[in-house]
């Protein structure tokens, strides 16, 4: 596949795409991390540090570390690079963000939403 079919095929393209990926807090947690961390490419160790002091915040027990990185590595990282929005390498871990289209993601879900409220957007 040529580079440019490549990101063209990464790109979110729907509003529904935009949904499924953000409808699970895991992958909500991580699409916070990837516009709040300034590097450009995180570890999947990193991945799961995060999530696991998120969740751990919100409830009363600490999740199953292991669990965590799994669901990771098999679920929520390939879903988020299926979409466009990281790349994630699973040889080795690595996880490339990309915060201009995780933010255009995000803007395209806040718009779709002040639509159906029927308010303005501020911008």
């Amino acid at each position: 596949m040529s580079n440019q079919n490549k990101k063209r095929a990464r790109e979110p393209d729907s509003i529904d795409q935009s949904f499924d990926v953000l409808r699970d807090p895991c992958r909500r947690s991580l699409c916070r991390y990837v516009m709040q961390t300034e590097t450009a490419v995180i570890t999947h160790e990193e991945a799961v540090d995060y999530v696991v002091d998120r969740v751990s915040a919100s409830i009363e027990t600490t999740p199953d570390r292991t669990a965590v990185a799994t669901e990771l590595r098999h679920i929520h990282l390939p879903k988020l690079d299926e979409a466009g929005l990281i790349e994630y390498d699973r040889e080795s871990g690595a996880v490339h963000v990309d915060r201009a289209t995780t933010e255009a993601c995000l803007e395209q879900v806040r718009a779709t939403v002040a639509e159906l409220q029927g308010t303005q957007l501020d911008r």
